[in-house]
């Protein structure tokens, strides 16, 4: 079955990021688009072939074409849009993060599997070549059994019209650099190394003026008993995008990460890989979907997947606010 694409919110990312993959994998095309600027919604449909464009989501959700929706609004509408999709019985790919809260996200998961449609999260990082190598170096043993992920990001992010941006209102982002950039970090290092049981962490804005934290900090006891560091920054000048983890034989430094570096250190030994980001982030999660729809192959990032960094962050914005440690059972 060729998955026949309508995508809710035509902005930035599906304009660079998922939309590209949609019209361009095989078994995949673009059938119709929605955005509440009808001027914007024909000139996107126009530049990238699609057939229809509505400003309305539930006329799109109504079009008998469509069979698969990739909503790619801000987070406050993700929660709505899928469930509408699933109850037009159309597959899903959402963006990141997947809900506003945990509960959102397991309506989510509820309605896609009430309904039998695949819900897939767009956490594409989990198909980055420098993150399979690590996978795969992992499940080898390369650095023994890990101890500790340390995860550094930072940037400076405080654009003087802060209050128009959709990125800095709590009620549409949902919260700030741990929910928007930090979620990515967060979501890898479950892929790679398990589930989280409990955090503590502070965070706060500290130097930006808007209302979503410009810092986050995180302490992380794995469900395994590793332990992991956190920190998340739009406050710093200088960029920092580390993903390290240490084991009782030796470390891997991805830094930076979404440039594909790759230091493994085995004692004295150090092997070096350069595993750039493919040029289409999405490209490897519309091809799973594909497979996944006509194949019954695994989603790289179901709902459920999706969720459990969900846990986490709301786990961290509450014991911030509480001063305590916080165990996701809880959640």
């Amino acid at each position: 079955m060729v998955l026949r694409w309508g995508i809710i919110g035509c902005g930035d990312v599906a304009e660079r990021k998922g939309g590209p993959a949609i019209w361009g994998v095989e078994g995949s095309e673009l059938v119709a688009v929605m955005r509440r600027d009808a001027a914007k919604a024909e000139d996107f449909a126009r530049r990238h072939g699609a057939k229809r464009w509505y400003t309305r989501a539930e006329d799109l959700l109504a079009d008998p074409e469509v069979n698969a929706v990739y909503v790619a609004t801000p987070p406050y509408l993700h929660h709505r849009y899928t469930i509408e999709a699933a109850e037009a019985g159309k597959h899903v790919m959402c963006e990141k993060p997947m809900a506003m809260d945990v509960r959102g996200c397991r309506e989510m998961i509820a309605a896609c599997r009430d309904n039998g449609v695949k819900l897939m999260v767009a956490y594409y990082r989990r198909t980055y070549p420098v993150v399979k190598r690590m996978k795969k170096l992992l499940s080898e043993g390369a650095i023994g059994e890990p101890m500790l992920v340390r995860i550094n990001l930072t940037a400076y992010y405080n654009p003087p019209d802060a209050h128009r941006e959709w990125r800095t209102n709590p009620d549409a982002a949902g919260g700030g650099v741990m929910f928007d950039v930090g979620s990515h970090r967060l979501d890898l290092m479950v892929y790679l190394l398990g589930d989280v049981e409990k955090v503590a962490a502070f965070t706060g804005t500290l130097h930006c003026g808007y209302k979503v934290e410009d810092s986050a900090v995180l302490s992380i006891k794995l469900v395994n008993g590793m332990h992991g560091v956190a920190n998340f920054n739009w406050n710093v000048g200088s960029g920092s995008d580390e993903f390290e983890i240490y084991g009782t034989e030796g470390k891997m430094l991805a830094r930076p990460l979404d440039k594909g570096h790759l230091e493994v250190y085995r004692g004295k030994e150090v092997e070096i890989f350069e595993l750039p980001p493919p040029k289409i982030t999405h490209w490897g999660l519309v091809e799973n979907f594909v497979r996944a729809v006509n194949q019954g192959e695994p989603l790289i990032c179901p709902g459920e997947e999706g969720m459990k960094t969900n846990l986490i962050m709301e786990a961290a914005y509450r014991s911030s606010e509480e001063g305590r440690t916080v165990d996701l059972s809880e959640i």
